[in-house]
């Protein structure tokens, strides 16, 4: 079982450096202008509002949006949801051999990168005050932009470690200040990402207009404060923080799944903060890394088929008339009448998709680039009989030239969205031996969405825990939860260790298919417990840092 949290702590955090090179991304309906400005002087950063927010603005970059959902290596793939075609990415590399240590583990650049970015928040937080031109209601969303932004990249350090060093002041080597801490205890580290967000939210304003749509809000703190507390096992500050976002009354439920994920009907009433993208000023890769291999109607092979969807998640789809997704007396006929979940997010054998249909049977003539089934990733097709459909924008046509030039894909990033918080929300209750209708109500609302039956009352403690996290699975797939879902579950052990499951499907000789579900080429998962529940605080910190000395994660 995962112990308290986490814990770690120590980058190379030099004096401030002498030139700040803000260059800026745009971004659609956003306050990411396109504005760039080079080689500015650090004094001259701090020596007016416009250039302050310019710094703030690129922190905002910072967030880790690509490797979360759409990079070449997504964190879905660390868990068992989905994995990739390609040997050499970290999760099918040293994260599932298991054959790192403390000077090389697949974390150690989040801590490096963690502390990079809590710095920069700490440097707004440090100059705010001397800005000259400053209004009050301005100085108030810099400094709840900058607490929900450090809280946020401390939560990640808490995620990866459990407790670290929490510093609240931009280091320097320059001057006699301390530059080495002690690392804080997890249950420390968690209070302070409480109070920084819970001082975030009130100064954080509803929500932003005009340009500065996209900017942290007071619900963007309490979404983030409330997964916090979830993953800590805090159940009654969870339950009391996700009222505090029902209270604001600002948040609905889409009323299309899918569509939530794609261009036309995102930044919808569901989503709490998101990280936009409009395919043209700034765009990402997402419909060539998890397109199907070749695009059905072109037959062009377009897309990469990389990441791929397993056969451990689609079992998990229930069938619309509430049947299990593994039941076998649906084996024949697998993807008729599941979930609209389902079909909002996977592609499989027989899916239509744009104006044709995708293909992934087996066909062992085949020795070409395709997207049929791939026993060995002999011709680059799928390995577990299924592709994305989620985040994919079908009226875009993959192109690899589109990766290597620019990526063209506009679906925005959801980190937060009330459907997670109905989830947290229901869990913390369940917990506290709390369930009530209300929490019922909420898990339903998300099934009715669905199209499935309604979860009934009068279920046990152990019953409804079940419901919520099968539940919490489909739901959220593929949006970057799952790995730390099963972590703090304490079920990694079980589901990471074997070899992931694809579907082979073969052409009867009288008509129809067979259906056989088989070990995924490269779908080898390992998990080390307890030690793997932490990742080693990197050597290079310990190092570096006496006050760290001893303090190595445990099995480390």
């Amino acid at each position: 079982m995962r112990n308290n949290i986490f814990e770690r702590f120590y980058i190379n955090i030099g004096a401030a450096t002498v030139m700040l090179m803000l260059i800026l991304s745009s971004c659609k309906k956003s306050f990411l202008e396109p504005e760039v400005k080079n080689n500015i002087l650090e004094t001259d950063v701090w020596s007016s509002y416009q250039n302050a927010n310019l710094f703030l603005n690129n922190i905002y970059v910072d967030l880790p949006v690509n490797f979360l959902l759409f990079d070449v290596d997504p964190f879905d793939n660390w868990s068992d949801n989905q994995f990739p075609t390609f040997s050499w990415v970290t999760s099918r590399g040293s994260l599932t051999r298991k054959d790192y240590n403390t000077s090389n583990s697949p974390a150690d650049g989040w801590w490096s990168t963690s502390y990079a970015v809590i710095r920069k928040c700490n440097l707004v937080l440090k100059n705010v005050e001397m800005l000259p031109d400053i209004t009050e209601e301005q100085k108030k969303g810099m400094i709840g932009q900058a607490k929900f932004l450090r809280a946020y990249w401390y939560s990640t350090l808490l995620n990866f470690y459990g407790g670290v060093p929490l510093i609240e002041l931009p280091l320097d080597r320059n001057t006699e200040e301390e530059i080495f801490y002690p690392r804080s205890t997890a249950e420390e580290t968690v209070n302070f990402i409480q109070n920084e967000l819970s001082a975030a939210a009130d100064l954080l304003p509803n929500d932003w207009s005009g340009n500065d749509k996209g900017r942290a809000t007071k619900g963007a703190a309490f979404a983030l404060k409330n997964e916090v507390e979830l993953y800590a096992g805090k159940w009654q500050d969870c339950v009391n923080t996700a009222n505090n976002i029902f209270t604001l009354g600002l948040y609905s439920l889409a009323p299309d799944y899918g569509k939530m994920f794609v261009p036309a009907g995102e930044s919808g009433p569901e989503v709490i903060f998101e990280v936009q993208y409009d395919g043209a000023t700034k765009g990402h890769a997402a419909e060539v890394f998890l397109s199907p291999r070749t695009d059905p109607p072109t037959g062009i092979a377009s897309g990469w088929g990389h990441i791929l969807p397993t056969q451990n998640l689609i079992d998990e789809y229930e069938f619309t008339d509430g049947t299990a997704g593994n039941d076998p007396s649906r084996a024949g006929d697998p993807y008729v009448g599941r979930d609209d979940r389902f079909y909002a997010s996977i592609l499989y054998n027989g899916a239509p998709w744009r104006g044709d249909t995708v293909w992934t049977y087996y066909d062992p003539s085949v020795n070409y680039f395709s997207s049929y089934f791939d026993l060995n990733h002999s011709h680059q097709g799928t390995l577990t009989g299924y592709y994305f459909r989620k985040y994919l924008d079908e009226t875009l046509t993959p192109a690899e030239a589109n990766y290597y030039n620019k990526p063209i894909n506009g679906t925005n990033a959801i980190l937060f969205r009330l459907g997670e918080v109905y989830l947290n929300y229901a869990e913390a209750k369940n917990e506290l031996g709390q369930f009530d209708a209300d929490a019922l109500g909420k898990l339903n609302e998300l099934r009715a969405r669905g199209g499935v039956p309604d979860i009934p009352a009068g279920l046990s403690q152990s019953e409804m825990r079940t419901r919520i996290r099968h539940e919490r699975r489909i739901e959220l797939a593929f949006e970057g939860k799952r790995y730390w879902d099963i972590l703090r579950w304490g079920t990694a052990e079980n589901v990471l260790n074997g070899t992931l499951k694809g579907m082979k499907i073969t052409k009867r000789p009288g008509g129809g298919w067979s259906y056989e579900i088989v070990n995924a080429y490269g779908g080898e998962r390992k998990f080390i417990a307890p030690r793997d529940y932490l990742f080693p605080i990197p050597q290079t910190a310990i190092d570096r840092n006496e006050k760290l000395s001893g303090q190595q994660n445990p099995g480390w």
